[in-house]
Parts: C-alpha cells; sequence; structure tokens
C-alpha cells in the first residue's frame, strides 16, 4: 500500500523555488545571448537604458570607433604610450581603455566587458565598481611609466573584459560556460594566452600590467567579502564595512539593518513562531551557513550537483529554519 501523499512545507517550496530560480538565472546567463532588458543601478538613465559604468566605458568605446575613422590622429592621443606619460600627457593613463581600432575582435572585447563588467557591477555594486575600475586602469600603468620597461601601446576594453571575467570565475569558479566548462578554467585559458603572447613579444612592461590589474582586483574584491575560496589572499581587516552588502529587489546593494538596542545598549532579540524554540542562536547560524552552501552549489552547479543525501539535507533545513 502507497503512503499516502503530503503537502511539502512552506520553506520546503520556497527554497525549492529559490533554487530553481537560481538555475534559470544561470542558465540564461550562460547563453551569451544579448543582455537581457532589464532594470540596472545606473547612474542616470538614457530612453530606456540605465547607464551604468559598465555601459558608459562601452558607450565612450562606441563613440571612439567613430572619431578614429574621422581623424586617427586624434583617437591616438588618448592611447597610453609609458614615454608620452613621462613627457607630461598623463591623461593617457586614464584615457587608454576607450580608444580602440575598429575591428571584428574590438566588438568582442566591448561585448565581453559589457557581459561580465555587468554582473561583476551588480555582484559589488556600482561605487565599488568604479573605484576598481579606476585602480585597475591607472595604477598598473603609472607604475610601468615610472619604471620604464618595454611595453606595448595599450588601449581599448581587452584587458578590463579579461579582468571582469576573472573577478565573475573568482567568485563563481564552478560556473559552467560552453560545453559546460568550469569558469575557472576558461578565465585561466584567457590570462594563460595573454601571458604567453606578452612574454614571446618581451613586453615585460605589458605583463606587468596584467599581472598588477589582476593583483589588485583580486585583493580588492577579497577586503569587499567576496571570493571566499581564493583562501591565499588575506583579509586585512574584518569589520562589518568588509561584508557582502545585500540587495533589494531592483538590484541595489544595501546594507544589512541594524540590529536595534533598547536605552540600556543591550540587543533586543525579537522571538516569534519563525524561529523554534529546539534550535538555539548558535545552532542556527551553523544551519543557515549550512543551507548558504547548498545554495550556492546549487547556483554554481544546477540542483542536478546534490547528492540525494544533500537534497534531503536541504529540506530538513528548510523546516528547522522556517
Amino acid at each position: 500500500m502507497s503512503a499516502p501523499l503530503r503537502a511539502p512545507s512552506r520553506g520546503t517550496c520556497r527554497h525549492a523555488e529559490r533554487s530553481d530560480r537560481y538555475r534559470v538565472d544561470v542558465a540564461q546567463r550562460f547563453q551569451f545571448g544579448l543582455p537581457e532588458p532589464r532594470r540596472r543601478d545606473g547612474w542616470f538613465r538614457v530612453g530606456n537604458v540605465d547607464v551604468t559604468t559598465t555601459a558608459f566605458l562601452v558607450g565612450l568605446g562606441a563613440i571612439m570607433l567613430i572619431v578614429y575613422a574621422v581623424s586617427p590622429s586624434s583617437a591616438s592621443r588618448l592611447v597610453f604610450f609609458p614615454d608620452l606619460v613621462r613627457s607630461g600627457e598623463v591623461w593617457r593613463l586614464v584615457t587608454w581603455p576607450i580608444v580602440s581600432v575598429p575591428s571584428f575582435w574590438v566588438l568582442i572585447s566591448m561585448f565581453f566587458f559589457w557581459y561580465f563588467g555587468h554582473i561583476v557591477e551588480e555582484m559589488i555594486g556600482r561605487i565599488r565598481f568604479t573605484r576598481l575600475i579606476a585602480a585597475i586602469v591607472i595604477a598598473p600603468t603609472l607604475f610601468v611609466s615610472i619604471v620604464d620597461l618595454p611595453t606595448a601601446p595599450e588601449a581599448g576594453l581587452n584587458l578590463l573584459g579579461s579582468i571582469m571575467l576573472v573577478v565573475f570565475a573568482a567568485e563563481n569558479p564552478n560556473a559552467p560556460f560552453f560545453f559546460n566548462i568550469p569558469a575557472w578554467i576558461i578565465a585561466s585559458v584567457f590570462i594563460g594566452i595573454d601571458i604567453l603572447g606578452y612574454v614571446g613579444n618581451r613586453w615585460w612592461g605589458t605583463l606587468l600590467v596584467l599581472l598588477m590589474a589582476l593583483g589588485i582586483a583580486l585583493v580588492t574584491i577579497r577586503q569587499w567579502g567576496f571570493a571566499e575560496r581564493l583562501d591565499m589572499i588575506p583579509r586585512f581587516a574584518r569589520s562589518s564595512r568588509h561584508r557582502k552588502p545585500t540587495r533589494s529587489s531592483s538590484g541595489r546593494a544595501r546594507r544589512p539593518a541594524p540590529r536595534r538596542t533598547g536605552r540600556t545598549g543591550r540587543t533586543e532579540v525579537v522571538k516569534g513562531p519563525w524561529a523554534p524554540p529546539s534550535v538555539d542562536g548558535v545552532a542556527r547560524e551553523s544551519m543557515q551557513a549550512e543551507l548558504d552552501g547548498l545554495l550556492d552549489k546549487i547556483s554554481a552547479q544546477g540542483l542536478d550537483a546534490l547528492s540525494n543525501d544533500e537534497k534531503k539535507r536541504l529540506n530538513e533545513l528548510s523546516k528547522l529554519l522556517r
């Protein structure tokens, strides 16, 4: 005789819905089609387009393709040359990412930066993202200008696109790309090819720019609470300002609400039916961390990546943390 059917608990349904949403989101992201038409946390809007830092840089790059066609000499005044920076043309430290010679590969670089740049910008927030881009663009080229190493002219969004891919892979190393290849392998191949090319051409300054940009990006996001698997990179401060920001439904970053205290300064704990009395605070935090780990695995690899025991544990945690 078959066992009677039981309706799933509200907690189980909620987490199952969340898991399905993760799977759909990952699948949509890696179809490599046009960016999805949805609202972003931009600085301002032009028509129906939210102008984020990523969109702003890509837009400037597209305009500069036209400028190059009209006046190549005007566009070349924005390319990074260490000798010219040392001669006083310091604006080249900032302007080089938006200048490119029109070609098919330039369009691919723009799309690459548009795609992964928006993912990273939404992940860390637009203000942090802008600070990160500024550091990646200025610091390595300034250092190379000072040390005077053999350096190829630096221009275009190719470097920034590669760095954004690495940042994404550091946070989601097992996210599936084409042929289900993990993100960390794809990022390693892209960076490895660039390194081999620079070494072969003996462009030591260009190689240093790439390595410094990688170091700045990975160390910075670690300080902001991301890339948990990169344990070899230390965190120099562990205060609350380095926690990951939570996000509103529109994608905007927001800090967790501070705990309310009474007049005596003690923390007030609000109890209710959602917190079973059999689960104390420490155990609840441990269970929540375990649940988050399972959901992260679902987000990176899909629901099918869970074993039967892990799926059973997911349901148990859902019921306990209702």
